[in-house]
Order: structure tokens, then sequence, then C-alpha cells
């Protein structure tokens, strides 16, 4: 410490050095908070948990009910192409009388009509959640939501049918990002992996939905079969919304603009802890993880997403979720009708749907016993094993000459392929991408992640009617070889890139991932220091 020599040589403190010490004193403080703040999360049971934080768990479950909203959608059009009435109005007579079927190109258009409004939409909700918070920026979707769903109920021509998915396309696309980024913001470590399962869960809800008020109009011929399917969408902000606006808004995100009472006050509003300094430390632990991040980072751009160990963390995000469309590649957007050109009738493979939505449900329930008891790495590794033993028996089968029996084989198979994608990568990507990446750079991670998957979905799209439908490639269950060899690909790509994640706060990861670690070393790294010792040496 400098000091001024008055002539009586009695050191003089100057303003200052006053200030400066006052501040270090603070950061001491602050640092000391946010040590016990991450020994009471390493603590907590999942019970602990849930008794000092049951606002956080119904806050949000009601944010991510808007996932419900994209489950539906993928269901519904994706069934659609198989639907009687539908064919009849936007498709075209075949060689068989009284038979109808969409033209391959409008197929294909309509399959990526709204993974590339997810596209768009995905962006916009990395820039207007940094802007505006999750919860103003959850209702403004909404709103417009409302707004461009008359689009496609009011279509008479399959051209504004597709302009219509698109715009819908932009708020599905912002919902997919703002509730699993909400989740993992307002969660506690022990809880974050069930949070983000009940996630998936809502996009099962809508699939669940959508399937069942199909089936149960499969037997209509006019324009109202395909016309209620598309106004029940209208049935869920009329449910969210009054919940909603009473929401409490992330404390991350209030940490991230300064906004540090007000941080303290949602973190009132997320637990029950009788304890008044409960708040005051766990947003000293948001706080100095912050400081952390932008020691160890520059920015908070998407550039930064790419630089130094968030390129890894980007990575990992991108590859996780795009095996969600991979491990099933062309098959799963396009259940329904894969399971039509298996050899099931119309309505056979609509109780199919009916009941692989239910799977959906029934398995994503189940995986929270595997997610929350099991790490990151092995529960992918035995996912992506069974999927793609399954892919690789359908592909068999459909090698053999076709029979009704082998067509439900077929379809048996996918199912089984269906249980172990609900059971582990179904629930454990959305995990993975809401904790790997860097708090500052949340929104934007997850955004460009969910991207990665909605490209490889545009592919998948592509592809498909041109391999299954029967006047195109004709390939139907042999596509399966497709996804086997891609499951394959990231099967070796995790063992090598993939690092465990599970029971670390953000604090932590960020510490592991600044040093030079191989993926399998994370599981059993002892972090020895804190983020202010390495604010102090890197700062």
């Amino acid at each position: 410490m400098s000091t001024e020599l008055k002539s009586d040589d009695t050191p003089h403190i100057t303003h200052d050095e006053m200030a400066h010490d006052h501040e270090l004193q603070g950061w001491v403080g602050l640092a000391e908070d946010a040590r016990n703040a991450t020994i009471e999360e390493h603590s907590l049971t999942f019970v602990q948990a849930v008794k000092l934080y049951p606002k956080a768990c119904m806050w949000t479950m009601v944010v991510s009910l808007v996932v419900i909203l994209d489950g539906y959608d993928t269901a519904l059009i994706g069934s659609l192409f198989g639907f009687p009435a539908f064919q009849k109005k936007f498709g075209h007579e075949t060689s068989t009388a009284g038979s109808y079927q969409l033209e391959p190109k409008w197929q294909t258009a309509l399959g990526l009509a709204s993974p590339l409004g997810n596209i768009v939409g995905i962006y916009i909700n990395a820039f207007l959640t940094e802007r505006w918070g999750h919860k103003k920026t959850c209702l403004g979707t909404l709103g417009f939501l409302v707004a461009v769903l008359f689009m496609p109920f009011f279509a008479t021509r399959v051209e504004v049918l597709f302009v219509g998915e698109l715009l819908c396309g932009l708020a599905w696309g912002v919902f997919t990002t703002l509730a699993p980024a909400y989740a993992s913001e307002v969660a506690p470590v022990v809880l974050r992996s069930y949070l983000e399962t009940y996630v998936v869960l809502c996009w099962g809800i809508g699939q669940f939905v959508a399937t069942g008020i199909l089936d149960s109009l499969d037997k209509r011929t006019g324009q109202w079969a395909w016309r209620i399917p598309l106004a029940v969408q209208w049935v869920w902000p009329v449910i969210i919304v009054p919940v909603l606006i009473f929401a409490p808004e992330s404390p991350w995100w209030l940490v991230r603009k300064g906004r540090i009472q007000e941080a303290e006050k949602s973190m009132k509003r997320l637990t029950s802890s009788q304890d008044p300094d409960h708040a005051r430390k766990s947003v000293a632990l948001m706080l100095q993880t912050t400081e952390l991040e932008k020691v160890m980072t520059e920015g908070a751009s998407f550039v930064d997403c790419f630089r130094g160990s968030n390129a890894w963390r980007t990575e990992i995000g991108c590859i996780v979720w795009t095996s969600q469309v991979l491990c099933g590649f062309a098959i799963t957007s396009y259940a329904t009708y894969f399971y039509e050109q298996a050899g099931l009738s119309t309505s056979d493979a609509y109780k199919m749907s009916v009941g692989q939505s239910g799977l959906h449900f029934l398995c994503t329930l189940l995986s929270v016993f595997i997610t929350g008891n099991f790490g990151r790495r092995p529960v992918l590794f035995f996912g992506y094993s069974g999927m793609c033993m399954s892919m690789l028996l359908i592909g068999i089968m459909s090698c053999v000459t076709q029979t009704k029996g082998l067509g439900y084989g077929e379809s048996a198979m996918y199912l089984l392929w269906y249980v172990f994608y609900e059971l582990t990568i179904g629930p454990i990507a959305f995990i993975i991408v809401g904790e790997i990446s860097s708090t500052r750079l949340r929104s934007k991670s997850i955004s460009l992640a969910r991207n990665a998957y909605n490209v490889a979905n545009v592919f998948s799209s592509t592809v498909a009617p041109y391999t299954l439908n029967p006047t195109a490639g004709d390939w139907k269950g042999k596509t399966a070889f497709l996804a086997a060899g891609f499951t394959i690909v990231i099967l070796v790509w995790a063992y090598f890139r993939l690092p465990e994640s599970r029971g670390r706060t953000y604090e932590e990861l960020d510490i592991l991932f600044s040093r030079d670690l191989k993926a399998w070393e994370f599981k059993d790294a002892q972090i020895d220091e804190d983020a202010a010792e390495v604010i102090t040496k890197q700062g």
C-alpha cells in the first residue's frame, strides 16, 4: 500500500486508498458469501432442494409450458402428411382412384417451414432475452403467435399454409431456447436435470395431444378435420399468459444487468428460505461467477462463443442437440408416414403414433431416475448404443421381402428406438445444453446449439420425402442404415469430447473449462481454488 509521509513521519492513508480498501473488503465479503452458497448448493439433497425452492420449481414449470406448442406443431405437421382430409385439400390424386398425396416438394417445404422459422426465431430470442429478460420476451412472443396462427388456420392453398408455418416457427424458436435457459438459471444444481427433463415432458405433452386429436378426427372428410387441430393451438396462450404475468425474472439475468437488489428480490420469490441472508449469498455466487467469466472472456457476443474454452462448450451444445436428429435421421420427423410405408393401414399408423406419444410421456417421466442419478457421459453412451442397434435392426428387416408382419416388426423396432431416445438423449440433451455454457453467453450458446439442431432438421426433412416416399427413392426402412451410421460417429465423438458436468456449479464448470483437461478427466477433477483466486490471478 502506498502512503504519503508528513513531517512527523506518520503514515497517512489517502482517500483513494481508503476507497480501495473498502472495495477490497467488499470483495472479500462477496467471495465468502459465494463460497458459502457453493457449499450449500452441494449439500442439498433432492428433497431439501424441493422444499427450499418450491416456487422456482413452480415458475419453471409455468414457463416451460410454452414448449408444448412446439411439440404439438412438430407432431401435427408431420402427421398431417398421412391425414386423408389434409392430403385431399393440399395434394393431388394419384394413379389409385380416390387416393391423394402431397407432392414431395411440398412435403419438403412444409417440413422445412417450422425449422426455418425456428432458426430466425432462435437468434431473435438471443437478443430479446438479453435486452428485455425472459418474462417480457415470452409474453411478447405469445402475443405474436396468437396473431400469426390465423394464417395456417384460414389457409386455402398450400403456399399460404407454408408462410403461416414459417411465421409460427419464429415463435416456437423463441420458446425452445427460452424455456431451458430459464430452467437452468432458476434451479439449484441438484434440481437442474429434473426441471430440464420437465421441458422435454412438455414437448411430449404437445405431441401426445396432437396425435390424440388427429386420431379422433381420422374419419372426418371435411375441412374441419385439419382446421380443428390447427385451432387448438390458440388454447395454450389463454392458459399460460394469465399465470406467466406474475412470474419472477431470472436473477442471473438481473445480475448481468447490474440490478443486484432486484436479483435478491427475485431470489426471495424463488425460495422458501427463512434465512434472511440466503438470497444475498446466492446472488453473491452469481456476481462472482459473472465476474469470473468477464475475466476469462472479453465480451458476451456470438463471436465470444467461439473463443477459448467457450468454443469447446459451444461444440458440445451443438453436437449433442444435433444428435437428436441424426440418430433417427429422416424417420423421426415422419413417424406416422414411416408406419404407413412400412405397411400399416392409415388407422393403425395413427394408433401407433398415439402409442408413441404415450411412450414419450411415460419414458420422460421415468428418465428422471436415470438423469438424476447417473452422469451425463454414461447416460449418453447407453442411449446412443441402444438407438444404433434398433436402427440397424430396422434396416435389416427392410431388406427382406415386405409383409404386414415385417411392417409391424419394423414399427416395433422404431418404438424400441424411441424408448432408448426418451430415456436418454431426449432429456439429457436439454440438460447438457442448459448447464454446459457460461452464464454470460447462455442465451447465445443455446441459440447456436438449437440452430445446429434445426440445420440438421432441415437436412433431414429435405432428404426424408425422397427416401421414404414410394414415388421417389422408395428406401422406406433402409433409411435406418443412415441413422445408425450417424449414431456411431456421434458415439465416438462423445467419448473424446463430452466432459462430465453433473453436480457442478456454473462457477466450478468455468474453472474446469479454463484448465487443459481431457473430457474423461472432468468427473474426478478436484477444484482446489475458487473464482476469487482465479479472478485475482487473471484479472
